[in-house]
């Protein structure tokens, strides 16, 4: 888990202005102005609703991917995960929420089902792949042509199988419709690009499904298993996003 960078201050001064969030204290810093206090709902899937999750609801949503996570295996080993990384977790998401969506289904009972989230890179912001990969985020940009801020991290995903399944849904087809709105919310901004950390399993997945998905660093024992720090260019997400959109269209 994340260690020692989190800075509460971060979190100290949300207010309410209208029905959205925003940092008293310091304007300067970049925000999704999505951010809101209650879900706003996005498209019905079947039997479950995609919402982006308001600061009401977070609460949930971060115990939802820890007990996800907690009943997860990597590398043939259950995730060996504590109240203190649940406390960690819930920290990690108050502290982002301005500067990310926080894409979730819902089923007909308001229970999360399945789980996706983006934060774009401010100063406020360390991501887990400089922290814990020693990723140059400067280079990085650099690299792309692009400024630091238009770097951005994904993360939370997490599927309950069990209520997909009753929701006539397969963990598959929520994981890519989760990327899709995730993608499209980061291709918004000219040049982004999406910065992650991928096991072998999600990595495998990412390539399995068309995502040109590129490991930029070593690997390390993260988050339960063996993980590298991964890029997609902002070319790549638009391909994926125009195939993937096809591919529906084929399906109707």
């Amino acid at each position: 888990m994340l260690q020692g960078f989190l800075q509460s201050r971060h979190i100290n001064f949300l207010t309410e202005q209208g029905n959205s969030l925003t940092m008293a204290g310091i304007p300067s810093s970049p925000r999704i102005q999505e951010c809101t206090l209650e879900r706003t709902f996005l498209k019905d899937y079947r039997a479950l609703n995609l919402y982006k999750i308001g600061w009401s609801e977070l609460s949930q949503y971060t115990q939802f991917v820890f007990d996800v996570y907690r009943n997860s295996f990597t590398d043939e080993q259950p995730w060996e995960l504590t109240l203190d990384d649940l406390t960690t977790m819930h920290h990690e998401d108050q502290t982002y929420f301005p500067h990310s969506v926080y894409f979730g289904f819902m089923n007909s009972r308001n229970e999360i089902v399945g789980t996706m989230k983006a934060t774009r890179k401010t100063d406020l912001v360390l991501l887990p792949a400089e922290v814990e990969y020693g990723v140059d985020v400067k280079q990085l940009s650099e690299a792309f042509n692009i400024t630091p801020n238009r770097i951005w991290h994904c993360g939370r995903l997490a599927v309950n199988k069990q209520r997909a399944k009753a929701a006539g849904c397969s963990s598959r087809s929520l994981f890519l419709e989760l990327l899709f709105h995730s993608f499209r919310h980061i291709t918004r901004n000219p040049g982004a690009i999406f910065l992650a950390e991928a096991d072998k399993r999600i990595y495998s997945l990412f390539r399995e499904v068309g995502v040109p998905m590129e490991k930029i660093g070593s690997g390390k024992h993260y988050m339960g298993s063996e993980a590298y720090p991964v890029v997609i260019s902002h070319e790549g997400m638009l391909d994926w996003i125009e195939y993937y959109t096809c591919d529906l269209l084929v399906q109707a």
